[in-house]
């Protein structure tokens, strides 16, 4: 009894262990949304937001998160409008200096963290918001990979990922409805006939009150 009682106590402790390791490891989200809820189904020319959260509890030098896309023409980003809030305070991509940008080498656009500090300290949040253009049809997914850089090595390490899919579907036509469309009722009495009927009557009127 005694011996499960310690070796019970050992694997909350080292529950506890691993908890906390958990909580201190770097984390990055990403998202599609539109007007802030998360996009599921879609179609070509829908204007929605890429959006992306990176945070840590460990110092992480000049970190930078590469977003990829499957397949890669899914979405068409404006990153002229491209905004980052790092640690609440917000900023704007400058065409000449930018965070957000396409990179030819990784063949990915990058989320360059680092461009505010150079670094990021534990407790320091930095969020992304992208607007971006469907422009694929089909299954189309999001991937982002959080690195830092090894101070020793000088070269990227991934610390932590994420994905988001969704589907973009041809749009449903829209039928017009107008004056033109809409056939007129047929009411099974023909014009002439009834025009004749309203004259018998009119007339038998007139006749009788003139007697």
């Amino acid at each position: 009894m005694k011996k499960s009682i310690t070796l019970f106590l050992l694997i909350i402790s080292l529950g506890l262990v691993f908890a906390g390791s958990a909580a201190a490891a770097p984390e990055v989200t990403v998202e599609v949304d539109q007007n802030g809820t998360p996009v599921n189904v879609t179609s070509p020319g829908e204007e929605v937001n890429l959006t992306a959260n990176a945070t840590t509890d460990e110092y992480l030098y000049n970190p930078a998160v590469l977003i990829t896309l499957d397949p890669e023409s899914g979405l068409t980003f404006n990153e002229d409008e491209a905004i980052m809030i790092y640690d609440g305070e917000l900023f704007t991509n400058d065409p000449n200096d930018q965070f957000f940008y396409w990179d030819d080498y990784y063949q990915a656009w990058i989320w360059w963290v680092g461009w505010v500090y150079g670094d990021q300290y534990p407790g320091e949040d930095a969020q992304l918001f992208v607007p971006a253009t469907v422009s694929a049809l089909g299954k189309i997914t999001v991937n982002a990979d959080y690195m830092r850089v090894d101070e020793e090595l000088n070269e990227p390490i991934v610390v932590a990922t994420d994905s988001y899919t969704f589907l973009s579907v041809e749009p449903t036509p829209v039928n017009p409805v107008n004056g033109e469309t809409i056939p007129m009722q047929n009411t099974g009495v023909p014009v002439a006939l009834a025009a004749l009927s309203l004259l018998s009557i009119i007339g038998g009127t007139l006749y009788g009150k003139l007697r």
